[in-house]
């Protein structure tokens, strides 16, 4: 799937030091960032039912951590199991499960307290996780009372993933384990630095001059009535951040924006800025490979980062989030998040793709 116009940029720049990569194995998305760190997920959330999710960082020692994600309204307690009750590994008993932010799902860690060995174990051998919801006295049950996570494909997914974190034939396999010591598996790629810029002080000015609008308006390719200039800010190293949205270009939950840099008290200056993903993500193929359209931007002047959030549909649940920071130039990508499946699974659960350090 290709990413949302604006919001994915241009392919990879060639000093890119590792490639991110997803993939699909039946009911299971598994994806890898630079660094392969690499989460499997399971299920789907959409239908109110719940997810299943197995990260694993690069490190050559690291553990899984397994976590299922359930979603019941407060006061209602679910129990798990197996379709096949008699395999190992899932606790026994009623949960409530820890909240998330939005109150929808509650979270147990499986791997805290059964080894991720067992459970992966009876994973291969089972067809589902079976949910049942029940409510407290006076409290609402969730609807559906019954649902169940699939484990189909969830073998090749973690086969896929001990390949990209090269662990096949290691101790260290989930699925395809051998003789060779953890000492086999290669140390992580370092990890990508960008510095960011001191914020910015001051105030950006109250208007634009005409050079500067035309600007924007050419940037967006709209109308002249169409593109305006939304917002400003001061930036790091005397330059003025500039935010055109593009209305003719926006939808229902996505907006599209054009974004400008000029020297303070230099409008006619300004520069585009171009918004460019510095690695491979598999084989995606941006649809803005200019970089120069971001989807809904918001801005913080006190750290200097950017957020962009290009949704796929209206909940939120798919598409493609960003963090850039400032470096006195540019906007760096700190972070990329990327989650292909409309499957009801919130942002903070989605795979990252790429990831940078920032000092």
């Amino acid at each position: 799937m290709a990413p949302t116009a604006g919001v994915a940029t241009a392919l990879l720049l060639a000093s890119a030091t590792a490639a991110s990569d997803f993939a699909d194995f039946r009911d299971w998305h598994v994806a890898c960032d630079n660094l392969r760190n690499c989460v499997a997920t399971g299920g789907d959330g959409a239908s109110q039912g719940g997810y299943l999710a197995i990260a694993r960082s690069g490190a050559p020692e690291a553990a899984p951590v397994i976590t299922i994600a359930v979603f019941a309204e407060k006061g209602v307690t679910f129990t798990l199991r197996f379709n096949d009750s008699a395999l190992p590994g899932l606790p026994r008993g009623e949960f409530e499960g820890a909240p998330d932010d939005a109150g929808g799902y509650r979270r147990i860690v499986l791997s805290e307290s059964v080894s991720p060995d067992i459970l992966i174990a009876s994973f291969r051998k089972a067809d589902a996780i079976v949910v049942t919801r029940s409510g407290s006295p006076g409290a609402k049950t969730s609807d559906p009372e019954k649902s169940e996570i699939s484990l189909s494909g969830l073998v090749a997914a973690l086969i896929w993933m001990d390949d990209e974190q090269k662990r096949i034939d290691t101790v260290t396999a989930l699925i395809r384990r051998g003789p060779k010591p953890a000492s086999a598996v290669p140390p992580q790629p370092p990890m990508p630095v960008v510095v960011a810029a001191r914020s910015a002080g001051g105030k950006p000015p109250e208007k634009a001059p005409a050079v500067l609008m035309k600007k924007g308006r050419a940037l967006c390719e709209e109308e002249e009535a169409g593109a305006k200039l939304e917002e400003s800010y001061p930036l790091a190293g005397n330059m003025v951040l500039y935010m055109f949205i593009c209305p003719d270009s926006s939808g229902a939950y996505n907006a599209h924006y054009g974004l400008l840099a000029a020297p303070s008290g230099k409008p006619q200056a300004a520069r585009t800025l171009s918004f460019r993903w510095p690695v491979q993500i598999g084989d995606t193929v941006p649809d803005d490979e200019d970089g120069t359209i971001v989807v809904n931007p918001a801005f913080d002047p006190k750290t200097g980062k950017l957020t962009t959030f290009s949704k796929e549909r209206g909940p939120g649940d798919c598409g493609t989030g960003e963090e850039w920071v400032w470096d006195g130039k540019a906007f760096r990508l700190v972070l990329l998040k990327m989650m292909v499946h409309c499957r009801g699974i919130p942002y903070d659960d989605w795979p990252v793709l790429y990831r940078a350090a920032v000092k």
